[in-house]
């Protein structure tokens, strides 16, 4: 065994600067970054942000920032090609950034064909993985995409190996999995520690789980009591739901009436046929169970 010295370890650490904010669609994650933001900010405005939501690192899967990092047109690249480019991609990310990382994901954890995992443990502070009932991710999500029925969300929750975007769509490909697979790859995963939220316990006390959170970053408001209330009274969801009526907001789909349509838990059990929730508890069961959600 070689041990490191203490400025060999201390490197290592300095280089850990990527928190990963992995979910799969619709389980809350726009709403963890705001709550990030307004935490670090630690502003006194009552305004949930500014004109887009001020946290450094974006979303995993930008073509832009790909293509300007790498100087590769990611058109020209196979799905396959741009994952073994990926890891170095956001290692590049973490070496030029002085600051702390929070990267939107919607990929399971997973390898690329060289076997390398796409995200790399080595700049990785640890994963913040967001998790909602399926019967709502199923609403919320065909809301999202402008779809009259629920259908043919249900069938992408409950497809192997479902992959979101790619082609020469505004963003690269993402593989979710269906989503006990997205849960599953995350958490058995060991190289990177993962904390999991559930987006019904952030309803239930949002301001104890942003302390979690920021706990488990390392953050040092974790310890501020008045900044974490703070950051959740800014992010209420009335004041999202204003605040987008007044100006807009530039994550909502076109084919979506509005991002912050609904928030809320249960509405899965009240609006989908007995016939799509069996489909759903058929295939999530188990993990469903695992994570509290009963049916």
């Amino acid at each position: 065994m070689t041990l490191m010295s203490d400025t060999e370890n201390d490197k290592i650490l300095t280089d850990r600067k990527v928190a990963w904010l992995a979910s799969y669609p619709k389980s809350g994650n726009t709403w963890t970054r705001i709550l990030l933001s307004n935490l670090l900010s630690n502003s006194n405005s009552e305004e949930p942000w500014s004109d887009k939501i001020d946290l450094a690192g974006s979303i995993s899967s930008s073509r832009p920032r790909f293509d300007n990092i790498t100087g590769l047109p990611s058109s020209d690249l196979t799905a396959d090609e741009i994952d073994i480019l990926r890891p170095e991609l956001y290692r590049s990310l973490a070496r030029e950034s002085k600051n702390r990382l929070f990267i939107k994901v919607h990929d399971s954890y997973h390898l690329n064909i060289n076997n390398e995992p796409i995200f790399p443990a080595d700049i990785s502070i640890g994963t913040i993985l967001l998790i909602r009932d399926p019967r709502d991710v199923a609403v919320s999500y065909s809301h999202h995409s402008g779809r009259k029925n629920f259908t043919k969300t249900v069938k992408h929750l409950n497809r192997s190996n479902h992959h979101l975007s790619g082609d020469n769509r505004s963003q690269l490909r993402q593989i979710t999995g269906n989503w006990s697979e997205h849960y599953t790859r995350w958490t058995q995963q060991t190289d990177i520690p993962v904390l999991v939220i559930r987006y019904e316990d952030m309803l239930a006390d949002t301001a104890a789980q942003l302390q979690s959170m920021a706990a488990f970053l390392g953050l040092e408001q974790a310890n501020d009591n008045a900044a974490i209330h703070r950051a959740v009274d800014r992010a209420r969801f009335d004041k999202l739901q204003a605040k987008e009526a007044k100006d807009g907001f530039m994550e909502k789909p076109e084919k979506a009436k509005r991002f912050f349509r609904s928030g809320r838990s249960g509405e899965g059990k009240e609006v989908l046929s007995a016939e799509l929730q069996k489909s759903i508890t058929d295939e999530h069961g188990d993990i469903m169970r695992v994570l509290g959600y009963d049916f």
